[in-house]
């Protein structure tokens, strides 16, 4: 191999390593708005790198570029009882978070919460489910654990703008 060639070889390599610490080094913010509830959003990116982030008073310093939410999950106290609810998706406007250098990303999801009816037929059969979905449309689980239980019967009550309940029930199987 000629010394030119070498030094071509090496000169390429050392651009592409300043390449990727330069790109590693850079840092934006995410701040999480729940609505009140605390949140933990684990973010996967394109390096194959995780991040967990908090929600909080500030937004939390994460590597800029694209993350994927894989988990998300949402608690909140009230009466000494901790309630909590899950996401694994759809992520819906979640579905891909970019972060740019130097900027802040605000990301507003959980409650309030939209409670929408999903139905589907296999033969003579009708089954009626529920889907829970958060601010951005993001999708949760159709279970709430209080104090690390599983809360059986759900409850729900319907409320306008104002706060004044306009219906409340129960979920029934069978």
């Amino acid at each position: 191999m000629k010394k030119k060639d070498l030094l071509i070889s090496l000169a390429i390599i050392a651009c592409s390593g300043l390449s990727v610490l330069y790109y590693t080094q850079r840092q934006g913010y995410v701040g999480i708005d729940a609505g009140g509830a605390d949140a933990i959003l684990q973010l996967n990116s394109n390096w194959f790198s995780n991040t967990t982030i908090n929600s909080g008073a500030e937004p939390a310093a994460i590597s800029a570029r694209i993350h994927r939410p894989q988990f998300l999950s949402l608690s909140m106290k009230q009466d000494g009882h901790t309630w909590k609810i899950e996401s694994r998706g759809p992520w819906a406007d979640l579905s891909k978070i970019k972060v740019r250098n130097d900027e802040a990303t605000a990301l507003r999801l959980g409650p309030p919460f939209l409670i929408k009816p999903k139905i589907s037929k296999n033969g003579s059969l009708l089954y009626v489910d529920f889907a829970i979905i958060g601010q951005a449309g993001e999708q949760y689980e159709n279970f709430i654990t209080k104090n690390n239980q599983a809360v059986t019967g759900a409850k729900i009550k319907i409320v306008d703008e104002a706060g004044n309940a306009l219906e409340s029930g129960k979920f029934q199987y069978g």
